[in-house]
């Protein structure tokens, strides 16, 4: 039995016993047992019933190419047309940056020359907002509204709906610079954490917080002011999922934060999953979310983790976010095995796959496999999951470091995933702890303290899949 499989029959057998979530303990925490309690304050994700074993796969692929177009501060990612055309743009691209003064025709598209002429594939086709076009071999169109040609198609604008691509292409003349990874200015390239706004580039074009709170375990009253203690804070990323039973408190936090602190919706980042129960309805499940979340739009929603139709459930979000009402889409609890069974088989490369990780279950593998692929990884457990938090958090390496830099064992631990490039999502209930773990950015690892954590790792899962 391959592990999909077996995921599918040992999530059943714990849907039937205890309707038990993913990222989530059997039995409710204990309030008298003080490693659970010191786990219910650093980390919004607690643990299953451990697995025995953890599979990997071979050696990692390559990521697929992608193409950037820089206009002003936004930036739109375009998904190459399999066709000798787009192959020979990215083969200019790999030679530097492409600069096109681009002007606005026919109210539905932005066109300019290319500079140079390009093999033409031509097919009488009707545009669609985000498609990227080669007219006549040697001028470069973004479609934000449809019109009907004889075309070359290289590539299509990857998360956006038509307003946004519509809005990111402005009112007038843009000047556009198509690129691989960076801008001819040097902007952070998609998966790069960019340090100074405290934010990474996702390969679906919007920018997300490296930093932020996860709400497992929280109950309404309790995850609507841990919300706000965040977002008050400067924080402005938030976890969540159905199978949390928080969603509605996540969106009332939200709201009442954004009312509260004068917080643009635009600067807040949500995220949210579909368990495998919800897989066979799809487009219910999403309508719910958004329902409860009550926010307009989702900003990413994952499949919590492998199950029976989850490339179905993957291609309902995939309607989604052509629709405007989410803008990102990722997965939970995918390795090596099960992503190279599945990106095949979907449209969208998942922006962000969220995995148990932390100092003695690192994942040395899983991490880079994913992040050459230009998917950005995102961290559960950070502190090491219910049970186990007291001894991370008191582990002599850890503790050693975090007096040398005068910050706390919790502070070293999620400096040390972000300078892997993973991006963390504590929970808490604390506003002081919610503080601490925003506060990331005033002390640097060395090289040397990098490594001796990374000496640490055990490989010990804490959960079970």
């Amino acid at each position: 039995m391959n592990r999909k499989k077996m995921l599918s029959v040992i999530m059943m057998l714990l849907m039937l016993l205890a309707c038990v979530p993913a990222c989530q303990a059997v039995n409710p925490p204990n309030p008298s047992n003080p490693s659970q309690t010191a786990e219910q304050e650093h980390t919004g994700v607690q643990a299953a019933p451990e697995a025995s074993s953890d599979i990997r796969s071979e050696s990692p692929s390559k990521g697929e190419t992608l193409i950037y177009a820089h206009i002003g501060e936004k930036t739109l990612v375009i998904r190459p047309e399999n066709n000798s055309s787009a192959e020979a743009f990215v083969e200019l691209l790999q030679d530097g940056d492409i600069t096109v003064d681009m002007h606005d025709y026919g109210s539905f598209e932005k066109v300019g020359p290319l500079g140079t002429t390009l093999p033409t594939n031509d097919e009488s086709i009707t545009t669609e907002p985000g498609d990227v076009i080669l007219y006549q071999g040697n001028q470069i169109t973004i479609y934000y509204d449809t019109n009907s040609w004889n075309f070359t198609r290289l590539g299509k604008v990857q998360g956006m709906s038509p307003d946004e691509i519509r809005a990111a292409l402005g009112e007038g003349d843009p000047t556009v610079t198509f690129s691989l990874k960076e801008d001819s200015e040097g902007a952070i390239a998609v998966g790069v954490f960019d340090f100074e706004n405290h934010t990474v580039l996702l390969n679906s074009g919007y920018t997300m917080p490296i930093m932020g709170l996860g709400t497992y375990s929280l109950d309404h009253d309790t995850c609507v002011n841990s919300v706000k203690a965040l977002l008050k804070g400067g924080g402005r990323l938030i976890d969540t999922a159905y199978m949390y039973h928080n969603e509605e408190a996540v969106g009332e936090g939200v709201r009442q934060a954004m009312e509260e602190y004068g917080i643009p919706r635009e600067e807040i980042f949500v995220i949210t999953k579909l368990y495998p129960n919800q897989f066979d309805d799809p487009e219910a499940a999403i309508e719910m979310a958004l329902k409860k979340l009550d926010l307009g739009y989702i900003d990413m929603m994952l499949l919590h983790h492998p199950g029976t139709n989850d490339v179905k459930a993957y291609k309902a979000m995939e309607s989604y976010v052509e629709q405007g009402k989410i803008r990102s889409l990722g997965l939970s609890n995918w390795y090596v095995e099960e992503l190279t069974e599945f990106l095949p088989q979907v449209a969208i490369t998942p922006a962000l796959v969220q995995n148990e990780i932390h100092p003695y279950y690192q994942e040395q593998d899983v991490v880079p496999f994913i992040q050459e692929k230009g998917i950005v990884v995102q961290c559960w457990y950070p502190l090491g999951g219910r049970g186990h938090t007291a001894e991370l958090l008191g582990d002599e390496t850890i503790v050693s470091i975090a007096k040398a830099h005068g910050v706390s064992a919790a502070q070293v631990i999620l400096r040390w995933d972000l300078q892997r490039g993973i991006v963390v999502i504590p929970g808490s209930s604390n506003p002081e702890h919610i503080r601490e773990n925003l506060d990331l950015f005033g002390f640097e690892l060395t090289e040397e303290e990098m490594a001796a954590i990374r000496a640490l790792d055990r490989g010990e899962k804490h959960d079970w899949y």
